[in-house]
């Protein structure tokens, strides 16, 4: 019996990329629609141009949607280029730096939400950035109530949600993360005020 041949062809390869980038496109400017956190792989086979067979294919379930369009969200928007908070005094830097990167792209405003399998791979794609940013504010050495306060504050301030929630109240977008960045600084002060007393 002879073992089956695999054929490797760099043109096919490139033609399912090309289409898994259509699908993932395709569910993407379904959520850049105000209002909008769920995704219809029929609806995206009709955007991409292809079967809803094929959407299937590469994306077989929700959650497959879902962390698939994490990633291309991340690889989109440059998120991973953006370091990580070496300690307090970088917090300002890194908090304006993430939300610059992540307000490029409408598709924020529903992978900023916390319903579902969303919230599962929010948590998962957020995991180091939160612990670095616990960390920085551990370093402070305050009293544990007021880090444990001032980590819950800027830890409600690292997300998209927050940026939105900004622009939803007349702050226009591009001015969103100098004032989070500010406001980070604000709360780093009196931390260290009170590590301090």
């Amino acid at each position: 019996m002879s073992a089956a041949r695999r054929y490797a062809s760099p043109k096919r390869e490139a033609q399912a990329q090309a289409t898994r980038t259509a699908i993932l496109e395709a569910f993407a400017e379904q959520l850049a629609e105000p209002g909008r956190d769920k995704l219809s792989p029929s609806e995206a086979a009709q955007r991409a141009g292809v079967s809803l067979r094929t959407v299937h294919f590469h994306f077989p379930n929700e959650a497959s949607q879902v962390a698939a369009l994490g990633a291309w969200f991340d690889e989109k928007t440059n998120l991973h280029v953006v370091a990580l908070a070496a300690g307090p005094d970088d917090l300002p830097r890194y908090f304006r730096e993430i939300h610059r990167m992540g307000l490029k792209h409408p598709i924020t405003r529903a992978l900023a939400s916390d319903r579902g399998v969303w919230k599962d791979m929010r948590i998962t794609r957020r995991a180091a950035r939160i612990e670095a940013i616990r960390r920085a504010v551990k370093a402070v050495g305050a009293p544990a109530r007021a880090t444990a306060e001032a980590a819950a504050m800027l830890l409600s301030l690292s997300g998209a949600d927050a940026s939105w929630r900004l622009h939803d109240h007349g702050l226009p977008l591009a001015r969103i993360p100098d004032v989070i960045a500010n406001t980070v600084s604000l709360i780093l002060d009196q931390l260290r005020a009170r590590a301090r007393k």
